[in-house]
């Protein structure tokens, strides 16, 4: 279920434990970590400020984005077996700062 919030509830919603199951990280290191953890690929970095201003764009918009590909991100990110719900949980795990 893709739900609407702010920005600042998203962020506290990031550190809560459901996006942050053992799942959701499992699919972010499958799936994510080849663009998300580098910083050459142009991808919003995992645990950094950088998804800030795209949270204000809403959550609903960003697992569109993941679900139709943005940029050189393709369709699902590569993660055919990802729900939308997945997706959301593995944005806002890579939404937290560390």
């Amino acid at each position: 279920m893709i739900k609407k919030f702010s920005a600042g509830l998203l962020l506290v919603i990031a550190s809560s434990a459901n996006a942050t199951d053992d799942y959701s990280k499992e699919l972010y290191e499958l799936y994510c970590t080849a663009c998300h953890a580098v910083a050459a690929s142009g991808a919003p970095q995992s645990f950094t400020s950088e998804w800030e201003d795209r949270l204000d764009k809403g959550i609903t918009t960003l697992v569109n984005n993941a679900i139709n590909g943005i940029g050189n991100m393709p369709p699902m990110g590569t993660c055919a077996e990802c729900s939308a719900e997945d997706l959301e949980d593995i944005i806002l795990y890579m939404a937290q700062e560390q």
